[in-house]
């Protein structure tokens, strides 16, 4: 079966994709590929089509019931292939799949096998595959810090992917819903609010309806209802367009939670019992991740509503209780404890269930649940007359709710709030919360790459501030620039920057940078519209005593963020800013120094420059300083030792990337079943032998100039591979799926004929023409004579000086015959005819013999007595001459001598040929 279009689908990057077809088309190849294992090759296809399956349906969330039966078919081909890296992610997307499917279970055993053979490989890029499911076995254990970390893995991998399937699909919407249990609001709304939109600009409808859901709950959750509902009816009304399941159940939870907000009780449970029997024939069976559903459950048999039958309320909390989700047990727990009060139980019970409660939620980490857990030991504390630790209590629970008060704290408990004076506590920035951000600041990782450095540092004041996102806008020296540059940011894109409802904003940034003074700007409500703001922070920072750039924040969607800044304590962070961003970019400079130092072992040490007069290498070298200051790629021509890569450093050493590395390629002295992985690295486990991960050369030569020599000998399979490198600057390590990029500049070589070979088919016409973007011949030594006697005397001088000989000069007699001789081997030939007659040179006495050189071949090939090395020099020429220099290829010189290519390489150079 052909799989020809499936590739092509999942490789277009127009932003229109369409997933939908692509889905059905992989499940229709899936249904009819047999499950038997008949070859290794239907195997591989079965275990690479179920995982692209498994993605797609969950950017469309749909079809999760008949995927547990291919994934488990495919887990069966990819233990007979010996595929370990498959067998690890096939068990994650099977853990994924079981959670969903209410096998909570199986879940978590698929999740602990994927997990622990994705240790066991201990492979980079197969973490970065794996992370959105390790995040979720946390994550469905109610470990929500430990889930972050592997959420924002997965999230960064889902925006750097440009091509191919999207990884990590559901990364964002994860990583939000962490977020948001963990306090951090502002976050989750930034994260889900940014990464629809980039859903959206890459084509993905359906992943983005599902993450305008998931924004629509956040925003219910923290009484935002305005904005939730429009979020909640959009993504519903999208939902049922596209038929996405997934979205559908999100958003019709969250209307639900929005009934009950609105005292609609009975509307709510209609939604909620609607969304159950829905999901569960869709294959998502009583999966909830919000506290919110148990609360409404709760709230119905209060009310006494009719039992929920897929969602039953006296069977619910039980299994919450026995199952691993910490966060969904103190909240069960905690409403467990409210019913026993009703029921007028035993309060020593009520009082375990409460500390149990509490406990659990304090090792989840989310404090507005763990502030609902302590406001009912508040009560319970005040039942039992004891008004210091109700007061104390409430106090705790005030915290945990700091920002969300007048939502979640109940009026009848805030008297306890009051202190001696009669005023309620009040949360505001102190000298405290100044020193903890410059502490932040001072303990970001360092890094080599300055806008590295920058985008962390722009999210880590993202989070102190409880923005949504932000940015560092650029200006530069004296702030010469009409438009700065968005160096570094967090949730804001260039394309965000650009649109027209972005200009009032930037209006403040350039205010902040011109008056050299932080802005605060609070504009309340606004209409809900993409790109609108309600609050903005800017932050100027200076180098060297100069204004530079400034720290931008806002938000969309909670307006009273900045509050607790007043001037001054701006005027302290701007200060602190400056100090670090200046001490980053010394940092920095310092470590692209030493980086570029330690990158000087790819070039060749004591390097010789090009020594020429003649007309015909004045040129040359004249274009290639002329083009040397250019990115183009070039492509130099020339015979065997020519001095072809002597140009190409040359070039490089004239180039803006001249402070980078010079990455030499040689495809001759590779063998072929290795090319690859030199060329693009690999990963860990990637194929036998790959027992790490390593760096590709074309992954070193990032910001410097790769040069590949011989490029002719490339086998056309890799040709394929390169041609996409050179068009995309990106590259994906062997048996990796992560993009890299790599900024470099291609400079090539070849003694071929490279159109005569893309005549005979032996070379890509494709990569032809984008590699002879600027040729350059360098011609042959007997065509520029005029350089013979001055490249001998420079050799003569290089070889006396290494080897301690005391030589005068070249004789006449010498010069003679130097400039008579025709140089076949050209500039290399010269080098090793003039080393070897230094060497055996007697009393200071140049022997410059050449005719060795000049003898043609006798009728009796071994008349004159050779050596073995000189028999094997003349067939090698020989069999070169037939082939007019062709080494590798079914007609090429080592499959004549039936030599490995690699073989007859090292042979050559041994004897001192090219």
């Amino acid at each position: 079966m052909s799989f020809t279009f499936t590739n092509a689908r999942l490789t277009n990057k127009s932003k229109h994709q369409d997933y939908e077809a692509v889905w059905k088309y992989l499940y229709s190849a899936l249904s009819k590929l047999p499950d038997s294992g008949k070859s290794r090759e239907t195997d591989a296809v079965l275990v690479s089509t179920s995982l692209e399956l498994a993605n797609v349906s969950f950017i469309l969330g749909k079809g999760f019931s008949d995927l547990i039966v291919f994934l488990k078919n495919a887990r069966l081909a990819a233990e007979r292939m010996g595929d370990r890296r498959s067998c690890a992610m096939i068990n994650l997307h099977l853990g994924r799949l079981y959670y969903f499917g209410e096998q909570r279970q199986l879940a978590m055993e698929s999740f602990e096998v994927g997990k622990k053979e994705v240790e066991e490989i201990g492979d980079d890029d197969l973490v970065v595959q794996a992370s959105e499911f390790i995040g979720l076995y946390y994550f469905i254990q109610g470990i929500f810090a430990e889930a972050l970390g592997y959420f924002e893995q997965s999230t960064e991998s889902f925006e750097e992917t440009n091509q191919g399937m999207t990884a990590n699909p559901s990364g964002p919407m994860w990583l939000s819903y962490s977020a948001a249990f963990l306090g951090q609001h502002h976050r989750a709304i930034g994260t889900l609010d940014y990464y629809r939109r980039h859903a959206v600009e890459r084509g993905e409808r359906s992943l983005a309806t599902t993450l305008r859901a998931v924004l629509g709950i956040i925003l219910m959750g923290v009484r935002k209802t305005k904005e939730a509902v429009f979020h909640l009816s959009g993504s519903l009304q999208e939902a049922l367009q596209d038929r996405n399941a997934l979205a559908t159940y999100f958003a019709k939870g969250g209307l639900a939670l929005h009934h009950m907000v609105e005292g609609r009780v009975e509307e709510s449970r209609k939604w909620l019992a609607e969304t159950m029997q829905e999901g569960a024939a869709s294959g998502i069976i009583r999966q909830y991740a919000s506290p919110f559903a148990l609360e409404l459950l709760h709230a119905y048999n209060r009310h006494g509503l009719p039992l929920i039958a897929e969602l039953n309320y006296h069977r619910e909390i039980p299994r919450v209780l026995q199952e691993a989700n910490i966060h969904l047990r103190g909240v069960a727990l905690r409403l467990r404890a409210v019913d026993a009060v009703e029921e007028a139980r035993d309060d020593n019970k009520v009082a375990l269930d409460l500390e149990q409660s509490e406990a659990y939620l304090r090792r989840s980490g989310d404090p507005i649940q763990l502030a609902k857990t302590r406001l009912e030991i508040v009560r319970l504390h005040l039942r039992r007359k004891d008004q210091d630790a109700a007061r104390l209590t409430a106090h705790k629970a005030w915290k945990g709710v700091s920002g969300y008060g007048s939502i979640f704290y109940p009026d009848d408990l805030r008297h306890l709030l009051t202190v001696k004076d009669g005023n309620k506590p009040v949360h505001h920035m102190s000298e405290d919360l100044i020193n903890m951000f410059t502490d932040m600041i001072k303990t970001l990782v360092p890094s080599a790459d300055m806008d590295e450095l920058l985008t962390r540092t722009v999210k880590a004041t993202n989070r102190f501030f409880g923005a949504e996102r932000g940015g560092i806008f650029w200006f530069g020296s004296a702030g010469n620039h009409k438009t700065p540059l968005l160096r570094a940011s967090c949730h804001l894109s260039e394309a965000d920057v650009s649109q027209e409802n972005f200009q009032s904003k930037l209006s403040v940034v350039f205010k902040a940078f011109r008056e050299n003074k932080p802005q605060v700007i609070r504009l309340g409500m606004s209409p809900i519209a993409p790109g609108h703001s309600r609050a903005i922070l800017c932050i100027p920072f200076e180098i060297n005593g100069q204004p530079y750039g400034v720290l931008y924040h806002d938000n969309s969607y909670l307006e009273d963020c900045f509050d607790n800044f007043d001037g001054f304590q701006l005027t302290q962070l701007a200060d602190s800013l400056t100090l670090y961003i200046s001490q980053i970019r010394n940092f920095s400079a310092d470590m692209e120094k030493k980086a570029a130092g330690h990158l000087r072992y790819f070039e060749e040490p004591g390097a010789m420059k090009m020594v020429a007069r003649s007309p015909a290498m004045q040129k040359v070298l004249g274009e290639a300083k002329q083009i040397a200051t250019t990115d183009s790629t070039v492509l130099i021509l020339g015979e065997t030792g020519v001095g072809k890569e002597l140009l190409a450093r040359q070039i490089h050493a004239w180039s803006r990337r001249s402070e980078q590395p010079m990455v030499t390629v040689d495809p001759t002295t590779i063998p072929e079943t290795l090319i690859e992985s030199e060329l693009f690295g690999h990963e860990k486990g990637a194929f036998t032998g790959a027992d790490r991960q390593k760096q590709g050369l074309i992954e070193l030569a990032h910001r410097g100039t790769l040069f590949i020599d011989e490029i002719g000998e490339i086998p056309m399979s890799i040709q394929v591979k390169l041609l996409r490198v050179l068009q995309e600057r990106t590259i994906v390590r062997v048996g990796g799926t992560r993009t890299l990029k790599s900024d470099f500049r291609l400079v090539a070589a070849t003694n071929r004929d490279l159109a005569a070979e893309v005549a005979q088919g032996n070379f890509r016409e494709d990569l032809y023409y984008r590699l002879n973007v600027i040729p350059m011949e360098i011609p042959p030594l007997r065509d520029r004579r005029g350089d013979v006697l001055l490249m001998a005397r420079h050799f003569l001088l290089r070889y006396t000086g290494r080897h301690n000989k005391i030589i005068s000069g070249f004789s006449q007699k010498n010069e003679e015959q130097l400039s008579a001789y025709d140089w076949p081997g050209n500039v290399r030939e010269m080098k090793n005819v003039i080393e070897r007659t230094v060497l055996l040179s007697m009393d200071g006495e140049l022997e410059l013999d050449l005719s060795p050189l000049r003898k043609s071949v006798a009728k009796d090939q071994f008349a004159d007595l050779p050596s073995f090395d000189e028999v094997q020099r003349r067939y090698i020429r020989y069999i070169l001459d037939r082939t007019n220099g062709k080494i590798g290829g079914a007609d090429g010189a080592a499959s004549i001598m039936e030599m490995n290519r690699c073989t007859l390489y090292n042979r050559m150079k041994k004897l001192g040929l090219r």
